[in-house]
């Protein structure tokens, strides 16, 4: 069987501290094709020495506009049939590629995910982020259930959906997956896992405030434009968020 070629997008700034173990953890993968590209922001600390000493990675350091802008960079660099970003405080499991790749041929989806752990800066396990079968309509009513650490999709479908918008510092990856919703078919796979890593400097944390701006924009962008397909047309609010803790407890019930 040909197996397609994975490329893994790390925007990186500044976080000597836990990229070795992000690099280590994709160069560990079971998966034999893996292109990881780290783009890194122009970093002040140890990260170069780090990139310099890592193997089998390709890498840049320069100025950039923030995440989104290096994550699209990153994404024009990569020559692979699937695509994926981990982020330079997170990691994945050492069969986490080999499992997504087979959720993708198995499933003909466009897009997979599946259930994140979330650990302390230790890497301690605080929690598990279980993800539900895909439902458009809960994910527009703000509850974004798809852990991006765990998110794999073929080149093709980021082609169709375009890249990530940078006028959003925080909750880019929700806007994507909205549009990326209207390009192709997503598909949750609960044996897919990946860590992201909860500490005091985690964007999530330090510029909560942000992120929840930045989320309300978008829905109220969507909810505003109308037109979308019947398929994806709403129910009232009340019965979509209903409908997914009725959903979440079914599979929560299975784990």
């Amino acid at each position: 069987m040909v197996r397609p070629k994975v490329s893994i997008v790390t925007p990186s700034f500044n976080q000597a501290r836990y990229l070795p173990q992000t690099l280590q953890c994709v160069r560990e993968q079971d998966y034999p094709d893996i292109e990881h590209i780290v783009v890194d922001g122009g970093s002040t600390d140890e990260t170069l020495d780090i990139l310099r000493g890592a193997p089998g990675i390709r890498w840049v350091s320069e100025r950039d506009r923030g995440q989104v802008d290096a994550l699209n960079k990153g994404f024009r660099m990569c020559t692979g049939e699937i695509l994926a970003w981990l982020n330079s405080d997170d990691t994945m499991n050492r069969n986490t590629v080999s499992t997504a790749v087979g959720a993708l041929l198995r499933t003909g989806a466009d897009l997979v995910y599946g259930n994140v752990e979330i650990v302390n800066e230790h890497g301690k396990l605080l929690r598990v982020s279980h993800g539900i079968p895909f439902d458009f309509r809960i994910l527009l009513c703000g509850i974004n259930y798809i852990g991006q650490q765990t998110v794999f999709f073929r080149r093709e479908l980021l082609e169709r959906a375009g890249p990530l918008r940078v006028e959003f510092d925080n909750a880019f990856d929700c806007e994507l997956w909205l549009r990326m919703a209207q390009h192709g078919k997503l598909v949750y796979a609960p044996e897919i896992r990946a860590q992201i890593r909860v500490h005091p400097a985690a964007k999530s944390v330090a510029r909560a405030d942000v992120s929840r701006a930045n989320g309300k924009r978008i829905l109220a962008e969507y909810w505003e434009r109308g037109g979308l397909p019947a398929v994806l047309r709403l129910p009232p609010l009340s019965c979509a968020t209903n409908g997914y803790y009725r959903v979440k407890r079914k599979w929560l019930a299975r784990s």
